[in-house]
Order: C-alpha cells, then structure tokens, then sequence
C-alpha cells in the first residue's frame, strides 16, 4: 500500500486542478498512480513532469538507447514500477526487442547487444548503483554519443534515478492491469 494517498483533481487545490487532470489526461499514458502521488505537492507536479516529459522526448539520443538505459535503472534499483511501465515503452514506442529486454541483466555477456549499447547500459547500472561514474565506463558512452546526446543520457539517468527514489521509498504500486506486455 502506498504510504501517501493517491489524489484526484477534487482533492488538490482549485488553482492546481486543471494541471494535474491535464497530466491524467495525457494520451497513451499509464503510469498514472506516479502523477496520484507528486499530487500531494501540486504545485511542483506539472514541472516534475514537464522535465520527464522533454526528457522522453529529447531529440539528441536514440529513443532505443534512452529506454535501454531507464530499464538498466530500474534493474539496478529493483523498482518493478520504472521498470514495468519502461518495458511497455520501450517495446510500443522505442523499438527495443524483447529478446534484449529479456537479456537486460545478461548484457554485458550477451550478443544481442552491440557495444554501445553496452555502454549505455553499463553507464546507467553504475550510475544508478554507485552514483560516481568511472573513467572508463565514462569513455565508452563518451566515444559513442556527442555532447547533446551525452547530456541528454546523464540527464535521463539522473532524472529517473530520482524518479525511483519516490516510487520506491512511497511504495507506489502498479496500476490494476498493467503488466509488461
């Protein structure tokens, strides 16, 4: 059970309620019991989901690598919320097979992942692990990516490691019926 309540627009106040049905309202959206909870801070909600949303959307990294890496994070974190609702993208939205999504923990051994992709997930296993990055683990997505899309993966990384520091710490559950597809 989730230890803070999981709002509606009729719970929050009347000036935060347009914003946050408009989060509820997002189409395609299922992680809805995330947008519940930041509720009960209604006026940072929005913002709080307006950097995830331009980070999901950035132009700079591949849509393939951005979800390799927000899995890794939920792997390296054990949040089955992250990670449940970041499957789904990643099949329906990102065009990561499943077979590599299957072989996540497996990726530094497998042959379905290329070598950068390795180092983008090894990149967010240690950042989320370990919080400091090595040299060597940096070099590798360093070799891959230019400046933007560096960026934009530290970015991803840092955002949804703080994504699973509220997720689990306020034990969010899935939604009824979401499962990985």
């Amino acid at each position: 059970m989730a230890r803070l309540p999981y709002l509606n627009p009729a719970d929050v106040p009347a000036e935060y309620r347009a914003d946050f049905e408009q989060q509820l309202n997002v189409p395609g959206r299922q992680a809805i019991h995330i947008m519940k909870i930041l509720a009960n801070a209604p006026a940072l909600m929005p913002k709080f989901s307006a950097l995830g949303n331009a980070l999901l959307s950035g132009s700079g990294l591949d849509p393939k690598l951005r979800e390799l890496a927000l899995e890794a994070v939920g792997i390296a974190s054990g949040c089955e919320y992250e990670y449940v609702h970041h499957w789904n993208i990643a099949l329906a939205r990102a065009g990561v097979p499943r077979a590599q999504l299957a072989a996540l923990p497996d990726f530094e051994t497998s042959p379905l992942f290329s070598a950068g992709e390795r180092a983008v997930i090894r990149y967010a296993m240690e950042a989320t692990r370990n919080v400091r990055v090595g040299d060597a683990t940096f070099a590798g997505v360093r070799a891959l990516l230019d400046d933007r899309q560096l960026m934009e993966l530290v970015l991803v990384v840092a955002f949804y490691n703080m994504v699973v520091r509220i997720l689990d710490p306020l034990k969010v559950e899935l939604e009824p019926g979401v499962v990985k597809n």
